[in-house]
């Protein structure tokens, strides 16, 4: 690196990334009972411009052992330790793309300009020279324990973080620019975390040790940010939202992860239509059947949606609302140790319940979209998915044929006019998964 600041830029082909930090520690043991540590760290980030470059993070820890104060003495026959501690912190985050200070130029290639075959022009994110740190803010209360001679141990904690100035990719319509990085918004969790190991048999040919975990976790948005005015917004995955628009929903007092879309009502079927006009190569609907123009043209075996404002067609965001959230209930495991006589047998097994999946997968391989040709899963197999054409490949719209022809199949016609995210795609998520499984055998010294 050349002399001068660490921050100054040394690379003229790419943006800098340089990150300088400093910290210290100071720790205080009284006796082991009374345990106190503090920490100071500050970090300068290239990403970040003058007067916002460095982020200053203090965090304090105290512990009070209180197996070993004299009013505990009565527990020692079966309680061996137990200590109560709190933490209090900050950190940073500056995980952003370098070169956001100032406007980046892109070669792009072009043929309408004479005797040139490419240009400069501005990049689709628009600069922000004021971003500075992302901080998080970590409150821990625990209680750790062992008892009945080390058989039985496990913690206790509960915990509050909350993250202001998130950085986040924003979309700045209007602007001539698609996106920018601003500082915007403030988020919180709050949970309580418990552990547990018991030590059931220890022989000297055989023995067997238990373990489990569970933690229960709640996310709530404090704030949008620069849209104080507003209570609530919509985000995009850029799944299916780059057809629909967007897929998720967030709002102040919410969580994030809350999945936003249609709602579906199966398909229709023939007897939802009153004829068809071979004059308009259209169906008709009978009076009271809604329409679905976000799939396309009503015709039987197409996917329906419901129509949640009553206005006779399921289309936009009035039809469209929360129908999944990616946040568990609780997540976990549990692990088995077992040995006996030169074997030993390791389980390790987790869980998660109560969170939804969108399941984009099953949207993008069980229709056709606007695409040609398309591998589909077995949801739309022959047999399964609906059809208007009949074994000789010949279109069918005669509606009592065609009511026969598919009388036995369960699934839509593949085929939309663009990718629809309903509550079909929305998935349950929970699981208990053994993720290891080891047996071992130890071979005797002789």
């Amino acid at each position: 690196m050349t002399q001068g600041t660490p921050f100054e830029i040394t690379n003229y082909s790419d943006p800098n990334d340089v990150l300088l930090s400093y910290f210290g520690r100071v720790n205080y043991d009284y006796s082991s009972k009374y345990l106190f540590s503090a920490t100071f760290r500050t970090d300068g980030s290239s990403k970040f411009a003058r007067g916002n470059r460095w982020g200053y993070f203090p965090s304090a820890a105290l512990a009070w052992r209180v197996s070993s104060e004299p009013f505990m003495e009565s527990t020692k026959t079966w309680l061996d330790d137990m200590k109560l501690r709190f933490s209090y912190g900050t950190a940073g985050n500056n995980n952003i793309p370098s070169g956001q200070l100032t406007q980046e130029y892109e070669a792009k290639a072009t043929t309408w300009i004479n005797g040139y075959t490419s240009y400069w022009a501005p990049s689709k994110t628009m600069s922000n020279p004021d971003l500075k740190w992302e901080t998080t803010v970590t409150r821990n209360l625990g209680l750790d324990y062992t008892l009945l001679n080390g058989k039985l141990s496990g913690t206790l904690e509960a915990y509050w973080n909350t993250t202001k100035d998130l950085l986040i990719l924003y979309p700045v319509s209007g602007t001539g620019y698609d996106n920018q990085y601003r500082n915007m918004g403030e988020t919180e969790n709050k949970g309580f975390e418990a552990s547990v190991n018991w030590v059931a048999l220890d022989k000297k040919n055989f023995g067997l040790t238990v373990g489990a975990n569970i933690s229960f976790n709640k996310n709530k948005i404090k704030s949008l940010g620069l849209l104080q005015t507003m209570s609530n917004d919509l985000t995009q995955s850029y799944w299916v939202s780059s057809e629909i628009g967007q897929d998720y929903w967030i709002e102040v007092g919410g969580s994030v992860g809350k999945m936003y879309g249609y709602v579906s009502d199966g398909r229709y079927e023939v007897s939802d239509f009153e004829r068809y006009d071979a004059t308009t190569d259209t169906w008709i609907l009978k009076d009271g059947v809604s329409t679905s123009t976000a799939v396309g043209t009503a015709r039987p075996g197409m996917m329906k949606l419901k129509d949640l404002d009553d206005s006779g067609d399921a289309n936009g965001d009035k039809d469209k609302r929360v129908i999944g959230d990616a946040n568990p209930l609780h997540t976990g495991g549990f692990n088995i140790n077992a040995r006996l006589y030169g074997f030993d047998l390791v389980a390790n097994f987790n869980w998660s319940y109560g969170n939804d999946i969108y399941n984009a997968n099953k949207i993008e391989y069980t229709t056709t979209s606007k695409y040609l040709y398309r591998n589909l899963t077995s949801d739309m197999a022959a047999g399964k998915r609906w059809t208007n054409v009949d074994a000789s490949g010949n279109m069918v719209t005669d509606m009592t044929q065609l009511a026969d022809m598919n009388k036995n199949t369960s699934t839509w016609s593949p085929y939309t006019n663009k990718y629809i995210f309903s509550d079909w795609a929305v998935e349950d998520g929970s699981f208990l998964r053994l993720s290891t499984l080891t047996l071992g055998y130890t071979l005797p010294k002789s």
